[in-house]
């Protein structure tokens, strides 16, 4: 298995400190939040991890991946540049995907991961879910909350099996969101070419997921530790207040 992680938007809604600094590498903790997304990878015994980037900000990935490395955490991280430099430009983050599958040459089972997530809990139990079942699969959040829940990607599901998806809906059917962790077995990597080659919607994970979930079986895993969306500069304030100074 290898694992992708997302850090290829522009995160306009944290404005103005994502004009210098990408979302991913905001600190939490005293870290980055990319530090703790990859000691979960490295937790899981993946050993290959490639992200994905824009250019406007592909040199402080670069700089975080020499500071790790130096540092002997980690091996080598690989990078993907998407040729982008502004908002307007963005792949989205489903031809990102598509574009380094084809970059970085993957071939193997696939984790996908929001860079610009922050959560405690561990990746063993979606991705032990997934090697029994060979069948993609996505972690998923209960907000508890209708009204969180028209910010994000929406699930209902049933024994473990998905059985709607909705992409920020107005009226949400459940309170079950995405966590923006995903994973997909070797053999399905080419639906996200198949995916883009038929005009569908480039950008939000979710509308990806809506489309595979009309031909194939989608299983969900459940956790109930504290996971937050760094989508808002309120969310990114209350997860600094909450977390800090601590390890």
């Amino acid at each position: 298995m290898e694992a992708l992680v997302l850090c290829g938007g522009f995160a306009t809604r944290l404005e103005p400190i994502t004009l210098f600094v990408p979302k991913p590498l905001l600190p939490i903790g005293g870290r980055p939040i990319l530090d703790y997304t990859v000691d979960k990878i490295r937790d899981a015994n993946i050993g290959r991890i490639i992200f994905s980037t824009n250019q406007k900000f592909s040199d402080q990935f670069s700089y975080w991946i020499d500071h790790r490395k130096s540092s002997g955490v980690d091996n080598p991280i690989e990078l993907v540049v998407e040729p982008t430099n502004h908002e307007g430009e963005k792949f989205g983050a489903i031809k990102g995907i598509n574009y380094t599958i084809d970059k970085a040459g993957i071939k193997d089972d696939l984790l996908i991961v929001a860079g610009d997530n922050f959560y405690k809990f561990g990746l063993g139990k979606v991705i032990e879910h997934f090697n029994k079942t060979r069948k993609p699969t996505v972690a998923l959040y209960d907000l508890k909350s209708l009204e969180d829940a028209t910010r994000f990607g929406v699930v209902t599901i049933k024994d473990d099996v998905l059985t709607g998806f909705q992409e920020k809906p107005k009226e949400p059917k459940s309170t079950m969101v995405s966590t923006g962790i995903y994973l997909f077995p070797k053999e399905m990597l080419g639906k996200f070419a198949e995916y883009i080659k038929n005009g569908n919607n480039p950008d939000a994970p979710g509308y990806f997921l809506q489309w595979l979930i009309s031909n194939n079986e989608i299983h969900g895993v459940v956790y109930e530790d504290n996971w937050f969306d760094i989508g808002t500069l309120d969310t990114y304030k209350k997860v600094f207040e909450q977390y800090l100074d601590r390890d």
